[in-house]
């Protein structure tokens, strides 16, 4: 009977969908090579386009590879105003 709780256990997790790896400022600024100031600068309401984040406390996390992370970066990259024929 103690393999059935498991498996319960097991099944729950995995209807709460994908669990993405979640990173502090300092390791997202590392793995967009940027300062860490600028990434928790980024989360600040008064910014106009903040970074997805999770607060908790004082705590700011990032969920790398998450689908709102990555349209945040999507739309921060340039775009060509024109495109040569």
């Amino acid at each position: 009977m103690k393999n059935a709780g498991a498996q319960h256990g097991a099944q729950s997790a995995s209807n709460l969908g994908p669990f993405f790896e979640v990173l502090t400022a300092e390791e997202l600024a590392e793995r967009w090579r940027v300062p860490a100031s600028w990434v928790r600068d980024q989360c600040r309401s008064r910014s106009v386009d903040p970074i997805p984040h999770i607060r908790l406390g004082r705590y700011v996390r990032f969920s790398w590879g998450s689908p709102e992370l990555t349209c945040w970066w999507e739309r921060r990259q340039s775009r060509p105003k024109y495109t040569l024929l």
